[in-house]
């Protein structure tokens, strides 16, 4: 009787865990699962084959790699698309080359709904039926969200890695790994994830900071223990944005950068001032989701370093902007000034919207010759995180100017 009762209450435990996983993975994993052969061009719902094209570009490049090609070399069939990772992402995909590519598709999704959920969890949605139709709506209404399940990128499995080092699951979180090693994976395995190491040393987390940079050369080592002549090649040449499709001009480029070629046009000078523009723009968002952070607002704090990762990146497409998921959750907060609310509110909306795709043309060059009102929709994307985190850092200014001058008075 002693030893039974523990052991009953142990599996109802489980059981309990085990149907609120369900209902919280079910209904956005069903409703991706649908949708999905209909987000991305050339998909077929009956028979059920979704045009997941950059999924299909990870497991060319890992069935490459394993016969001995070069995996910067590997293009895909019709879309002929290049792998333009670091080699260790390469190395991580391998189980991709094994097994039926439908059976991929459904894990690969099901691991990003995964991810997703994680997300909004730890950013505070309450778990439940709740959380299940929260993720559902997520699914439908966020553009990079749906686009990042259509063709089968990784960049909410990033995020969701970053999310988890920041922010716990729940109070007293046990950590069967040391805090930083997530974020130094993730930006092994995408670069623009290292601004949070920037910005854990703003917050005082050292320890999180070097944790994160040691993960980091670890993975790229392990890397270029496998492909040491592609870690060159990364390294000396794709590391600086280079997708050998497109150029930063093109209006799914949502990055400071793509903002300056359409406006000047493609130039040394341009690429100078965009990026330098880019860097401070980040600088800032560090500075100010730090002190956002010590008040408290670690969603709102975590949200904005990772929207400003895609503001200073060369290249940004659409998708690449799932943290418009945290920020959206984030704009709920009181605490937050109402004007700050409104504006990232706002953005979050056009990104959800995605008019730059949906109502502009593009590719061809034809960003060179759009009119003022083209380059407004084209190019308010970025404008509004730039006027947030400007907003906010001005904000900032003003307020420790007062502290010192009432320091001064009452001195």
């Amino acid at each position: 009787m002693t030893t039974t009762a523990p052991v009953r209450a142990a599996a109802s435990s489980r059981g309990r865990a085990a149907r609120r996983l369900a209902v919280e993975l079910v209904p956005p994993l069903l409703v991706a699962l649908l949708i999905l052969p209909f987000v991305i061009a050339h998909g077929s719902f009956w028979p059920w084959r979704p045009s997941t094209i950059d999924l299909e570009v990870y497991v060319y490049a890992v069935k490459d790699m394993l016969a001995g090609k070069d995996i910067y070399a590997t293009t895909t069939p019709f879309w002929e698309l290049y792998f333009i990772y670091p080699p260790i992402a390469a190395v991580l995909m391998v189980p991709l080359a094994f097994g039926p590519y439908a059976m991929w598709q459904v894990v690969w999704t099901a691991v990003l709904i995964l991810a997703q959920q994680s997300v909004l969890r730890r950013c505070g949605v309450p778990r439940g039926w709740r959380l299940g139709l929260i993720g559902a709506a997520v699914v439908l209404a966020m553009e990079p969200i749906r686009t990042t399940l259509g063709y089968g990128q990784v960049n909410t499995m990033l995020m969701a890695l970053v999310v988890a080092d920041l922010l716990p699951d729940a109070p007293g979180e046990r950590r069967r790994i040391p805090q930083g090693t997530l974020i130094g994976l993730a930006a092994a395995v995408k670069l623009t994830p290292a601004l949070f190491v920037l910005f854990a040393f703003s917050i005082g987390k050292v320890r999180l900071a070097v944790t994160a940079m040691v993960a980091f050369v670890a993975f790229t080592a392990v890397g270029a223990i496998f492909l040491w002549q592609e870690t060159l090649a990364f390294w000396f040449g794709l590391s600086g944005g280079d997708t050998r499709t497109a150029s930063p001009l093109y209006t799914g480029n949502q990055s400071l950068l793509g903002v300056f070629f359409r406006l000047s046009g493609s130039s040394v000078t341009t690429t100078v001032l965009g990026l330098a523009a880019a860097g401070i723009v980040a600088l800032l968002a560090v500075v100010v989701a730090a002190h956002w952070w010590r008040r408290g607002e670690r969603v709102f704090a975590v949200a904005l370093v990772g929207l400003a990762t895609c503001l200073a990146s060369p290249l940004s497409w659409t998708h690449h902007y799932v943290w418009i998921l945290p920020m959206g959750v984030a704009v709920f907060r009181p605490r937050l000034p109402r004007w700050a609310r409104g504006l990232a509110g706002f953005w979050v909306l056009w990104v959800c919207a995605c008019l730059p795709l949906a109502v502009l043309p593009y590719a061809g060059n034809r960003e060179r010759f759009y009119t003022v009102g083209q380059q407004i929709v084209a190019n308010l994307g970025p404008a509004l995180g730039v006027a947030l985190v400007v907003g906010l850092t001005w904000q900032l200014i003003s307020r420790s100017r007062s502290r010192l001058q009432a320091a001064a008075v009452s001195a």
